[in-house]
């Protein structure tokens, strides 16, 4: 276990829902300090810690331990989106694999895809 790329994942994760130490700390039951001396290398974190930043943040311990990512943390992240960015999601990614398992390799779908949806659509879907 290497505790530096934990404290790399948690400030990761801690930035990626945007949010203060002191609010993912009251996520996960932590002080904002506590926060700031984990993300720092400061302090080790607690087996306690771990299960409440997993728990809490919607992540596997497989990915804050070892950095595997968890599919199942990914499918959780879709309850933040709405219904109509959910269905862009699933339409964009049925569209890349009918693609991937096309044998003539043009990208003709990725094509239609992006006509569909325009960039600046995708892009606000995302942010």
């Amino acid at each position: 276990m290497n505790e530096r790329q934990i404290s790399e994942r948690v400030n990761k994760l801690r930035k990626e829902r945007n949010m203060t130490q002191t609010e993912f700390g009251r996520l996960v039951g932590l002080s904002e300090r506590s926060v700031g001396d984990i993300e720092r290398g400061r302090r080790s974190i607690s087996v306690s810690a771990v299960a409440n930043i997993c728990n809490r943040a919607g992540v596997s311990a497989d990915y804050l331990i070892f950095g595997k990512h968890d599919p199942i943390a990914a499918i959780t992240a879709l309850n933040d989106l709405t219904h109509e960015q959910i269905k862009i999601i699933l339409d964009i990614t049925m569209s890349f694999v009918e693609f991937m398992n096309t044998d003539t390799g043009n990208n003709a779908l990725i094509q239609e895809v992006l006509r569909r949806y325009q960039p600046a659509a995708v892009t606000q879907m995302l942010c």
